[in-house]
């Protein structure tokens, strides 16, 4: 891993101009460009906060606050998974055109997925401050959790770059695994409002630990406790590793295919 990571970064030149190539294709002809990285979790939160709020009478402080502290690491995550699976394909001719390290590819889409990201978080924190100033002391802590969910949410893509690969098909069955994923983590629910019975379930989705650091720093403004770091550096470090290992040992079939 090491030698790769060295080839990647001596090719750091075609890494940024792929990063910025994938930033440009979301928002190509776009009237509004990058606000659209806002815009679109600031509207499912109205459309989420008026359910839980008027209809279902959530009684949760500062529900918008406490769904989007949440919603934005979501999107992240969520986004780079579904654009890395078809990444390998969609770039063939790229990668049959010029040689360079094949993890490039799907790595620059987390990347430009979390600068997207990252946009939308920086318009927000001054909401964050201003509604919830308690949300300030675990302002410092953030670029900690953010990097931590880089490398766990790369080592996905590099996973599934390869299985797309492999099978056509994969797009179709991560967007339903995503969205059965998305309600098992708590974006709009706290984690005490789960029976205690399935509470396991929730501790076993690794993309839960995250949401649950950003909101404890972003929504209750304090410092979350070991028991959620340690299990988040764990799968961080577990999961790019595995991730980088497995896009390594396919690599040469990888190129057969495309």
């Amino acid at each position: 891993m090491q030698n790769r990571l060295a080839t990647v970064s001596a090719q750091r030149q075609v890494f940024y101009g792929l990063i910025i190539r994938n930033l440009k294709e979301k928002y190509v002809g776009s009237l509004l460009g990058v606000l659209w990285s806002l815009i679109n979790p600031v509207l499912i939160m109205l459309a989420v906060a008026f359910v839980f709020t008027q209809v279902l009478k959530t009684e949760i402080p500062k529900f918008p606050l406490f769904v989007l502290s949440a919603l934005l690491p979501w999107f992240f995550f969520s986004n780079s998974l579904s654009e890395s699976t078809v990444s390998l394909f969609r770039s063939n001719d790229l990668l049959n055109r010029f040689v360079i390290a094949r993890e490039i590819i799907p790595l620059s889409i987390v990347l430009a997925n979390f600068l997207n990201f990252l946009l939308g978080f920086l318009l927000l924190l001054p909401v964050f401050a201003l509604f919830n100033p308690a949300a300030l002391q675990g302002f410092l802590f953030l670029p900690l959790v953010m990097i931590l969910h880089i490398f766990f949410t790369a080592g996905i893509s590099l996973f599934l770059s390869v299985g797309g690969a492999f099978l056509k098909d994969l797009s179709q069955i991560l967007n339903v695994c995503l969205m059965f994923l998305f309600w098992v983590t708590p974006i709009f629910y706290p984690l005490n409002a789960v029976p205690q019975g399935y509470r396991g379930m929730i501790a076993a989705n690794p993309a839960a630990h995250y949401v649950l650091i950003y909101r404890s720093l972003l929504y209750e403004g304090k410092l979350p406790g070991l028991g959620l770091w340690l299990p988040a550096a764990i799968f961080s470090l577990v999961f790019f590793a595995a991730g980088y290992a497995f896009f390594a040992a396919k690599e040469t079939e990888v190129s057969k295919l495309i």
